[in-house]
């Protein structure tokens, strides 16, 4: 099987699993994909880490911080996200975030700031999800795959 037969493959199974719920076949092969994507990024997964919350993807989302700075994601992944924040933030600090990621209600929780590299006007800032309920990392994490497979396959 070639890699776009086996994205269309995956699309299938993705598309299933968001309607009936993962399997473990939908599990495997999302874990599958996600060590490619880490491997073609050149990025390294933690001892205990999924390589599913470990790879990025460029994509713009609205985020708001702390119920008052509203900005855009610049990369997410199942682990974090980066953000041009018109706000100062230091490393370290926690904030309360809400992304919208497409239709119905925002996926929320908590992150902290891991990386900022201030500008003019605005800071880059790194976060890294803290905590975030069960159904909400399912739904982020789903739609970061769903932003996979638009790119690999349109």
């Amino acid at each position: 099987m070639d890699a776009t037969e086996w994205m269309q493959t995956f699309k299938a199974v993705h598309e299933a699993a968001k309607k009936s719920g993962s399997n473990d076949r939908h599990r495997a092969m999302k874990e599958e994909l996600a060590r490619s994507l880490v491997q073609a990024q050149g990025l390294v997964v933690g001892e205990g880490q999924s390589p599913r919350r470990t790879f990025r993807i460029a994509q713009a989302w609205q985020v708001e911080l702390n119920g008052a700075y509203k900005c855009l994601t610049r990369d997410v992944s199942g682990g974090g996200f980066s953000a041009l924040v018109p706000t100062n933030l230091s490393v370290g600090d926690e904030v309360r975030f809400s992304i919208r990621i497409g239709g119905g209600e925002p996926v929320t929780g908590s992150a902290k700031v891991v990386a900022a590299i201030r500008q003019t006007g605005n800071s880059k800032v790194s976060f890294s999800i803290a905590s975030m309920p069960t159904a909400d990392a399912e739904r982020l994490e789903n739609a970061i795959f769903d932003s996979v497979l638009t790119r690999y396959l349109s």
